[in-house]
């Protein structure tokens, strides 16, 4: 699994200027933590569920977002800090073996009461993700730095807010229990995530203040982390972490494992394996169709709201495109989305299309292709016969088709159709 974090300095900027989409085509993470966004209208991308966290009052500034191939089993927006939630500071993504936290932290610059305030909010957001009942990855702009190796000319930074002795003594006590992920790989210095302009930029005279902190728990289950330097136009760039996480099972795995301890599916296969047909395949009338309700038949449905005009049209042929093509069959929608979502999701189906499934299964949050095997192997195939040919999985999650596949379901992207 591979996280990116980036304080995007405003999410309008790169999202126009294509930046975030070439990061997202050359890194293709599968989840991608923004900070700053500075909008209440953040943008879709395709492939990705978006939690959006804007500020409340000043919309036009701070505020975070996360980028999600995979629907974790809950979500938090906040820490139960009034001020600071307002600000839109801190997401809590919850998965199977981790706990997320993408912050934001205040600058503290400025003034002593600034910088006062910043430590309020590292006391209390300290206690929050140490408190977690599992073990956590807390990524994001920390608006401080670790140790001199950190910064270009530290000296220049002594007595100033990221460097101020009380923030050493917090990251002197949270690095015996957390691992400086990018250190760990990377132990020399001149690496730095954030420049006060383009020509210290140039100079490579920066500071790091991007981290991601990881529960020493999970030390055996990172792979690497790494800044991506080629951001020139921003003043932060991306900093990414890989994990060894299964998006089929949801286990951790130990650094280097080809294939999953737990469900045995191969952990770096290749999303292009499976290709589209470029001829569009036709399906049988006796098909048991089984479809991703989150991510195949309406996308996003609570946030087609606020797409622009043209994506709106285009989803809008696409379901009625779909609906044409499965409408004769037997449809099970199998998803992971907790109740609330999928039964106004089923009802927005019903609304716009006129469709209604046969059968639909969800539970409270597991990982999708969990609950999917889950629902295959225990109430799917004994309901309607273990006879394989009978089935027809429609899933754009490549991970997903395999799980199916190693079923001995026939599992295609939705793309072969139309």
């Amino acid at each position: 699994m591979k996280i990116i974090s980036w304080n995007v300095n405003g999410i309008k900027s790169v999202y126009e200027s294509g930046n975030l989409n070439e990061l997202i085509k050359s890194e293709n993470p599968d989840i991608l933590c923004i900070q700053e966004i500075k909008t209440e209208n953040v943008p879709n991308l395709d492939g990705y569920v978006l939690y959006s966290y804007p500020a409340i009052k000043s919309s036009n500034f701070y505020g975070t977002a996360i980028y999600s191939k995979t629907e974790p089993l809950s979500v938090k927006m906040g820490f139960d800090d009034e001020e600071f939630d307002a600000e839109g500071r801190v997401i809590r993504f919850e998965f199977e073996g981790f706990i997320l936290f993408n912050v934001y932290s205040p600058s503290g610059a400025g003034s002593k009461e600034k910088l006062n305030r910043k430590y309020r909010f590292y006391d209390e957001f300290s206690e929050y993700f140490r408190n977690s009942e599992k073990p956590v990855i807390v990524c994001g702009d920390f608006n401080r730095m670790a140790a001199e190796i950190d910064a270009k000319r530290p000296e220049l930074m002594k007595n100033k807010s990221g460097f101020m002795p009380e923030e050493q003594d917090w990251f002197n006590e949270i690095l015996k229990e957390y691992i400086d992920a990018f250190r760990k790989f990377h132990p020399e210095g001149d690496n730095y995530t954030w420049w006060k302009n383009k020509k210290l930029k140039a100079e490579n005279r920066g500071i790091r203040l991007d981290y991601f902190l990881v529960s020493k728990a999970l030390g055996k289950n990172l792979n690497d982390c790494y800044i991506i330097k080629d951001q020139t136009e921003f003043d932060h760039v991306p900093l990414v972490l890989d994990i060894s996480y299964c998006r089929v099972c949801g286990a951790l795995n130990k650094r280097g494992n080809e294939f999953c301890d737990y469900c045995g599916i191969k952990l770096s296969a290749d999303d292009s394996e499976d290709p589209i047909n470029e001829d569009k395949v036709e399906i049988d009338k006796d098909k048991i169709i089984l479809l991703d309700l989150n991510y195949t038949l309406i996308a996003n449905s609570k946030e087609i709201w606020n797409y622009p005009l043209e994506k709106k049209i285009k989803s809008q042929r696409y379901e009625t495109d779909l609906i044409e093509l499965i409408k004769d069959n037997y449809v099970i929608l199998i998803t992971a989305s907790p109740y609330k979502r999928s039964h106004k999701i089923l009802r927005d189906i019903v609304e716009k299309t006129g469709f209604s499934v046969d059968e639909s299964y969800w539970n409270f949050g597991a990982q999708p292709p969990q609950v999917k095997k889950y629902w295959m192997e225990n109430e799917v195939i004994p309901k309607h016969g273990d006879d394989m040919s009978k089935y027809l999985a429609i899933e754009s999650n490549p991970n997903t088709r395999r799980m199916y596949k190693k079923l001995g379901i026939e599992a295609r992207p939705k793309g072969d159709f139309i």
